[in-house]
């Protein structure tokens, strides 16, 4: 069965008690320039986050390859759990934390990479963060592809590299989106549910395969995905999809109310 409609979409999504979500941010709620990052998001979309957060009973997670510490401003004064630097570093709701400890290896391969980087290509944004990094680009960029293997040669194989639409990030080895997803999922309130992955790029992937493996599915925006028969076409339709499913089960819990 394929879906493309986002209102189709919601209304066969697992009902709210059944129904983990894994939102990726960058192409999937946000436009991925960097003039839709430094928009951000609008008040009344973060307020549709926490109708849903609640409705959920939590089980809503943000799982994407920025840090914590940038992903939290954006949906400020919700504090949602998140999978960041791509799953490697894990924050539930509730404050506790679960960092990867850097190693002296995996810091030197991440001065390295970011010191040939500069000096390869020095108009390209590099952006630390707690135990990885990320250099940041316009989508299309036709250096990435060289950027992304200059990176994996001065890895050392002690970080992963992993290229998507507009940047490449640079995190500890093993991390990936269906790792993050695959953690939370083994803790309330996500433990026992169907995971839904929402995301649009090719470090999304390992998050729909960790999803179907685990009784759910991904959604992939935008491009097409070999395995995933959910799309939406661009961030404002995950935005209308996340509202129609919203508004469905508001309408429901008013009829059985009354």
């Amino acid at each position: 069965m394929s879906f493309t409609d986002p209102h189709d979409l919601a209304a066969h999504l697992p009902a709210p008690d059944r129904f983990a979500l894994f939102l990726d941010v960058d192409g999937t709620l946000i436009g991925p320039t960097y003039a839709d990052r430094a928009r951000g998001i609008a008040a009344d979309r973060i307020a549709l986050i926490d109708r849903l957060f609640d409705l959920l009973g939590g089980a809503l997670a943000i799982v994407s390859g920025r840090s914590v510490e940038t992903v939290d401003p954006m949906f400020k004064p919700l504090k949602l759990p998140v999978a960041a630097l791509q799953g490697a570093d894990r924050r539930f709701a509730d404050g506790r934390r679960f960092t990867p400890v850097q190693t002296p290896e995996e810091r030197k391969a991440l001065d390295e990479i970011a010191l040939a980087v500069k000096i390869a290509y020095p108009t390209m944004d590099i952006q630390w963060k707690i135990g990885a990094l990320a250099i940041v680009y316009n989508e299309g960029e036709p250096l990435a592809a060289e950027v992304a293997a200059l990176a994996e040669r001065h890895s050392g194989g002690y970080v992963a590299v992993i290229p998507g639409r507009v940047s490449i990030d640079v995190v500890p080895q093993g991390a990936n989106k269906g790792s993050g997803i695959a953690f939370l999922m083994d803790h309330p309130p996500f433990l026992g549910r169907v995971p839904v992955h929402v995301g649009d790029d090719v470090p999304d992937e390992p998050g729909f395969a960790k999803s179907r493996d685990l009784g759910g599915y991904g959604i992939t925006i935008g491009r097409k995905v070999i395995g995933v028969d959910r799309r939406l076409p661009d961030h404002e339709a995950t935005w209308a999809m996340l509202a129609a499913y919203q508004a469905r089960w508001m309408d429901e819990e008013r009829a059985a109310a009354q």
